[in-house]
C-alpha cells in the first residue's frame, strides 16, 4: 500500500480532517496535504507517527509480490461495469446481482454501493463469493420500510443482530439477495462513504453509487472477517492502477 494511503485510510478510520491531524501530531497541516497526495513522501516513521496518532498501530507485513493481479485489473477495467460482473460471476449469478441492483437504483433512500459486487464493478480483480448486493443506507429506518414494501424477505442470520458490523441480507422475489450493512469498522457508514463515491453505470437503466475504491479498502481492512481481509490486496492493486 503507498504511503498516501496509509496516511488517508487512517485518517478517515479516525475521523479527523487533515487540520486536526496536524494539530494531533504537530505537523503543518500543508504537510499532511503533500504527503496525502503523493506528491512528498514521507519516511515511515513519521507514517508510523501519523498512524498512532490515529489511534492505530502501523503493522508491516512481507508477501510474495502477485503481478498477476496487475494484470487482472488492467483487464476489468477496460471493460464496461455490466461486463466485469458477467467476467466474474456466473450467468445466474450476473442476473441476480443486477436485479439488486435495479432495485436499489430504483429506490428513493440514497445508499451506496460497497462489498465485493461494488469492488467488482470498479474493476476489482478478485471474483465475488456470491452476487449479493451490500450497502449502506443514507437512512436505514427509510430503507427497512422501503425493503418491507416491496415485499422483500428477510433472512434471518446471526450477522444480522451484531452491534458491530451488522449484515441484515433481504431477498428479492425473482432471484436476488440485498444486503444492509450497519456500523461498519473503519468508517462511519453513509455520509462518511458519501463523499468519495461515484456514480457508476452498469447499463443505461441502472445507475448506483459506489464507494471509493480506497474507502473499499479501509472497510476491508478494518474487518473483523477473514475473507474480506483477503480481499485487500485486489483492492490495492486496483487503488494504484486507478488512482496513481
Amino acid at each position: 500500500m503507498r504511503t498516501q494511503d496509509v496516511i488517508r485510510i487512517a485518517r478517515d478510520r479516525a475521523g479527523l480532517t487533515q487540520q486536526q491531524l496536524a494539530e494531533r501530531s504537530g505537523r503543518p497541516r500543508e504537510t499532511i496535504v503533500r504527503w496525502e497526495s503523493g506528491s512528498q513522501l514521507p519516511s515511515l516513521d513519521a507514517v508510523s507517527a501519523l498512524v498512532d496518532r490515529c489511534g492505530l498501530d502501523l503493522v508491516l507485513r512481507l508477501a510474495k509480490r502477485d503481478s498477476t493481479l496487475n494484470d487482472r485489473v488492467g483487464e476489468q477495467l477496460s471493460l464496461s461495469p455490466a461486463t466485469r460482473l458477467k467476467r466474474l460471476l456466473s450467468a445466474r449469478e450476473a442476473a441476480d446481482a443486477k436485479r439488486a441492483l435495479r432495485w436499489l437504483a430504483n429506490t428513493r433512500t440514497p445508499s451506496v454501493i460497497i462489498g465485493q459486487v461494488g469492488a467488482a464493478l470498479l474493476g476489482a480483480p478478485q471474483r465475488p463469493e456470491g452476487p449479493h448486493v451490500e450497502f449502506v443506507a443514507a437512512d436505514t429506518v427509510a430503507m427497512d420500510h422501503a425493503l418491507k414494501a416491496d415485499h422483500l424477505a428477510p433472512v434471518d442470520i446471526e450477522d444480522r443482530w451484531r452491534e458491530s458490523d451488522a449484515r441484515e441480507p433481504w431477498t428479492l422475489p425473482g432471484g436476488g439477495m440485498l444486503v444492509l450493512a450497519r456500523n461498519l469498522p473503519g468508517t462511519d457508514d453513509y455520509r462518511d462513504l458519501r463523499r468519495s463515491a461515484s456514480r457508476t453505470a452498469v447499463n443505461a437503466k441502472i445507475g448506483v453509487l459506489v464507494a471509493h475504491p480506497r474507502d473499499l479498502l479501509r472497510i476491508a481492512d478494518a474487518s473483523p472477517r477473514e475473507s474480506e481481509r483477503a480481499r485487500v490486496p485486489g483492492l490495492q492493486a486496483l487503488l494504484e492502477a486507478t488512482y496513481s
